[in-house]
């Protein structure tokens, strides 16, 4: 087996500049928008397995990305380059080629890389170059650790851009996984975490059908799974499903079912549970007492969800990075419409704006929608048609159909009002609209 050695030159260049790991997968995603014409997808899980020396060589966009943030030559970044990868560096310092629109070592090894590319609103394409898994012969950890980043990828974009199309991406990779199941070698450790990140891309792939609306294929990835989690024995992945099945429950008014769902996840997860995801789950409970009128149950719940973020490690996983203060109030908000209170629900909407993290585009799309709503049901539409155009202002660049089709609801209430404030929002939402 190679032997591993820590990247401790780039350690040293992220001490120096002060960037800690999530930090530094931001700055890189920054450059590359900027090298590239789109947002980078780089993770902390990403840095710290470069710097631990577990994974090779970065692709060629990354490398680009790291030399423009440090201002280094790649050969002070610590990484081992390959022929290949000094080669393409090369030929980009001469000037002799542009930068390519997607990184040209994503073409690379066609046999083996499977790419799958999602269209953006902003008319962007999007491309993901999944980890390469083996033709033959063993599956091992390593190869785990290449799914667990692309997974990352995933909820990277949609954070930003929403997850319409998304859905399509995971179930694809989830076919390959299997596949290289079908015709390769692993030992009993490998194999309970193949069916771990199956069950992640299920459940991702579940939340990204429901964010489209379309109920019966999120509920047959929830289901595939919590089948999948199962087989891992991995409890925090099944409660992870059942957040995402509770908030389904709660949309389709199955109240009680909300709550028993998240109490369930909170039951078995109780001893091993991240914070983050008690948080989640309280906020799942309130929002099913908010629903069935039970307001001291819902203030319970809250209050708990609140004890519990402040309770939260740092770094979260990937799919939990949007469990903070923005989402507890969102909650919050919420469960207060729910109970007749839109006063309240908005104050508390425009708290969790003002805490949400700007990388989080789809959820701000989102807060935006709802808050337009609280304002409007509190008898305050000049404040609801100008959150309704911050909204707008989104619109085109996130691709969220359940929270569209409630900004579709809000310009049809508004034109139905018939209010001088709204004119100018509704004629403008039409002609996003049939653009």
């Amino acid at each position: 087996m190679a032997e591993v050695h820590p990247n401790l030159a780039l350690k040293a260049l992220m001490n120096e500049y002060g960037l800690s790991a999530r930090k530094l997968a931001d700055a890189i995603n920054t450059a590359e928008e900027s090298l590239f014409g789109r947002p980078g997808n780089a993770t902390d899980r990403q840095i710290r397995r470069w710097l631990a020396g577990e994974s090779g060589t970065p692709h060629l966009h990354y490398l680009t990305a790291l030399i423009t943030v440090f201002k280094v030559p790649a050969e002070q970044l610590g990484f081992a380059l390959t022929g290949s990868r000094s080669r393409q560096l090369a030929t980009l310092e001469a000037g002799s080629t542009p930068l390519p629109d997607r990184p040209a070592d994503l073409q690379e090894s066609s046999t083996m890389l499977r790419r799958d590319f999602v269209l953006a609103a902003t008319g962007n394409l999007l491309s993901f170059a999944f980890a390469p898994l083996p033709a033959a012969g063993r599956v091992g950890m390593s190869d785990v650790g290449r799914i667990r980043e692309s997974i990352d990828q995933l909820h990277a974009v949609d954070d930003a851009y929403g997850g319409e199309q998304l859905a399509d991406v995971a179930e694809n990779y989830v076919r390959q996984i299997e596949g290289a199941m079908a015709r390769c070698l692993y030992g009993p450790n490998v194999e309970k975490a193949l069916y771990q990140v199956i069950g992640e891309l299920h459940a991702s792939a579940g939340w990204f059908a429901f964010d489209s609306g379309d109920h019966p294929r999120a509920a047959h990835n929830f289901d595939a799974g919590l089948r999948a989690g199962l087989l891992a024995g991995d409890r925090m992945l099944q409660a992870r499903i059942w957040s995402y099945m509770s908030r389904q429950s709660w949309e389709l008014g199955r109240a009680m079912e909300t709550v028993t769902i998240a109490r369930a996840a909170l039951e078995v997860t109780r001893k091993g549970r991240d914070h983050r995801l008690s948080a989640l789950l309280h906020g799942r409970m309130a929002l099913g007492y908010a629903a069935s009128g039970e307001s001291s149950r819902c203030a319970g719940a809250l209050a708990r969800a609140e004890i519990c973020l402040d309770r939260a490690a740092s770094t979260p996983p990937a799919w939990l990075a949007f469990v903070g203060p923005g989402e507890v109030l969102g909650a919050a908000a919420m469960a207060h419409m729910d109970l007749a209170q839109p006063d309240r629900a908005a104050y508390q909407e425009e708290q969790g704006m003002a805490l949400l993290d700007p990388r989080f585009r789809r959820n701000r799309f989102a807060k935006l929608v709802h808050l337009s709503e609280c304002h409007l049901a509190a008898g305050r539409p000049e404040q609801a048609t100008a959150t309704g155009h911050q909204a707008l202002d989104l619109y085109k660049s996130v691709n969220c159909p359940r929270w569209a089709v409630r900004l579709g609801r809000f310009s049809s209430k508004l034109a139905g009002a018939n209010l001088p404030e709204a004119k100018a929002f509704v004629e403008r939402y039409a002609s996003m609209y049939t653009a």
